[in-house]
């Protein structure tokens, strides 16, 4: 009988095992990175949901008639103290109002998020907080910057982030340090064209927007106010001729080369401003009434100015 009869069955088995063990390490491996991949997925659309939260709350601050300091008014619930925690739990134990959602029904469970098919991609709430510079849990607002927290949340993954947003406005005030500057002329007149509800070539006008409708017109050449009354800004490239029956109630804006070629008889309740070149030498601004200044800025976003994800 030989000596080595059995060894290759031997050395098969140890292969066997050392393979099963190779599997196992791998499929293993592969499990991890499935949940890794997972995880980083679901963390990543929670973060998408939360941006959507502010979006939508950044829209319902536009569209809103309410004062900074009304809002946050009523968003510190009963009580008047507005809870700076970022513990959804916690924040739906307090008296807080949440931003969104408003209506009562869904706060057990968040504003739902649909995704492109009608799907539920997630849900998120967003609450309101006053500012650095003011104090988080401060109720009175001095500088038209809020603060919004918003929660996302996919499946079992919540992300919070922080915005601040300040509302964008012409300046009420010919002293503005964005008068002062090019630069901040400049982004003055591209802020007004991106946010204009209306642009024409040319355009003779009667009577636009209303009391409740400060609306933005920009007019890249010619414009005519015959007669009839206009309510937001009008921001004019050429040349206006502003009759004497017409009223204009905010912002009129007329800069360009044909600045200078513009007849203005009729009444501007706000302010009117001129400038041939976008240069601060060049600029002419007279306010009449800064409150209609401030009310045909209305149409004008909350803008991010500062981000931090929790």
């Amino acid at each position: 009988m030989e000596p080595n009869r059995g060894v290759a069955l031997i050395i098969a088995l140890l292969i066997l095992s050392f393979l099963a063990i190779i599997g196992g390490a791998l499929l293993t491996t592969s499990t991890i990175d499935i949940w890794i991949s997972d995880n980083y997925k679901t963390s990543t659309q929670s973060l998408y949901v939360a941006e959507a939260g502010i979006d939508h709350a950044r829209e319902m601050l536009r569209r809103s008639t309410s004062t900074p300091t009304q809002l946050l008014i009523a968003a510190a619930g009963p009580d008047r103290l507005l809870s700076t925690s970022t513990d959804l739990s916690t924040l739906l134990a307090s008296d807080d109002l949440p931003l969104i959602p408003s209506d009562p029904l869904l706060r057990s469970t968040g504003q739902p998020l649909m995704d492109s098919s009608g799907q539920i991609a997630g849900y998120y709430y967003v609450w309101l907080r006053n500012d650095n510079a003011d104090g988080m849990a401060a109720l009175t607002d001095s500088n038209e910057a809020l603060t919004l927290v918003s929660v996302g949340q996919v499946w079992g993954t919540r992300k919070v982030i922080d915005v601040t947003v300040q509302k964008g406005r012409f300046p009420e005030t010919a002293a503005d340090a964005r008068l002062k500057t090019s630069s901040g002329l400049h982004d003055l007149v591209a802020s007004i064209t991106r946010n204009a509800a209306d642009v024409y070539a040319s355009q003779a006008f009667s009577n636009y927007g209303s009391p409740a409708n400060y609306r933005i017109a920009v007019v890249n050449g010619d414009a005519e106010l015959r007669s009839g009354t206009g309510f937001g800004i009008l921001l004019v490239r050429g040349a206006l001729n502003l009759a004497a029956d017409f009223t204009w109630n905010g912002l009129v804006l007329v800069v360009g080369p044909g600045a200078g070629a513009s007849r203005i008889d009729g009444t501007v309740n706000g302010g009117l401003f001129t400038a041939l070149t976008l240069t601060p030498a060049g600029v002419t601004y007279n306010i009449t009434d800064a409150a209609q200044v401030r009310a045909a800025s209305q149409p004008f976003p909350y803008s991010p100015i500062a981000v931090r994800e929790r």
